[in-house]
């Protein structure tokens, strides 16, 4: 795959409203070339498509939704008319990150959960920079309101089977995941084993859903659970605790919690992270 071009400016563009007028040529063009930049993230994004046909559905369209993020907030910024440096340069970090990731899966260098962790950061720097640059006016950029844009809208997911659906992102090189808890007397050989979905998750379907709330955690090889003690204690499991989706002690356990009616979920595995669809 050919080398993604990496744009160095070396001129401050930082414009106030008083010299605007003097200096809005020179921020044109250097949006203009923010522009092409995208232009150019875009031609590689095709190029890669075409050249790995193995890429997966998932990556594949996170990649392309990262392009159109990136051409929205591009938009943007050429409608306020101005830039600073700072903000173009968090521009360039992020395009360069969507290239490295494209990279990746085009290579094949990377599993499932090392590609999770790349779009999981790249999703939130295109967030922390709509946010500070276009909503709150930072970076320099001058905006008269309007708010910040929908960058990654979601859909509900959850398919009203009447089932419970629990997909989990494994590390890397997992080859079986079990569920277990009370229900099936802390056994860590005893509960069910999840469908192997082939790209780094894996799938519980509970059918009927249960109709009492459900303590579990999970286990990669039938003998010992995942530890979310240390989540816990360095609070990353707050968001849970507080939803009372988690029971822990701070010290000696640490357990996840389902609650009935709500909904599908995804998770990871050994992280408090969760993704609930009514």
């Amino acid at each position: 795959m050919k080398k993604f071009i990496t744009l160095i400016f070396t001129a401050v563009l930082l414009v106030s409203c008083t010299d605007y007028d003097s200096q809005f040529d020179q921020v044109d063009a250097k949006i203009a070339e923010l522009a092409a930049a995208n232009a150019s993230l875009e031609a590689e994004l095709a190029a890669m498509a075409a050249l790995n046909a193995s890429v997966s559905a998932q990556t594949a369209a996170k990649l392309n939704e990262f392009q159109g993020a990136v051409a929205s907030i591009v938009e943007a910024l050429q409608a306020l008319g101005t830039a600073s440096a700072a903000t173009i340069a968090q521009m360039n970090s992020i395009i360069e990150q969507i290239s490295a990731l494209a990279a990746q899966v085009a290579s094949n260098s990377a599993c499932a959960s090392d590609l999770r962790a790349a779009i999981a950061a790249i999703e939130a720097a295109l967030n922390q920079l709509n946010e500070n640059v276009l909503h709150h006016s930072g970076g320099g950029a001058h905006h008269s309101g309007g708010g910040s844009l929908d960058l990654f809208p979601t859909t509900a997911t959850d398919n009203g089977d009447g089932a419970l659906n629990l997909t989990v992102a494994v590390p890397c090189g997992t080859t079986m995941l079990r569920l277990s808890g009370p229900w099936w007397g802390w056994n860590p050989s005893g509960g069910p084993v999840g469908v192997d979905n082939g790209d780094g998750t894996f799938t519980f379907t509970l059918d009927p859903a249960p109709t009492e709330n459900m303590e579990y955690l999970y286990t990669t090889d039938g003998t010992s659970y995942e530890n979310l003690i240390d989540n816990a204690q360095n609070a990353e499991c707050t968001d849970r605790v507080d939803g009372g989706r988690f029971n822990t002690d701070y010290f000696s356990y640490a357990n996840r919690i389902w609650i009935v009616g709500s909904g599908d979920q995804a998770e990871t595995f050994d992280s408090c992270s969760i993704d609930t669809v009514d």
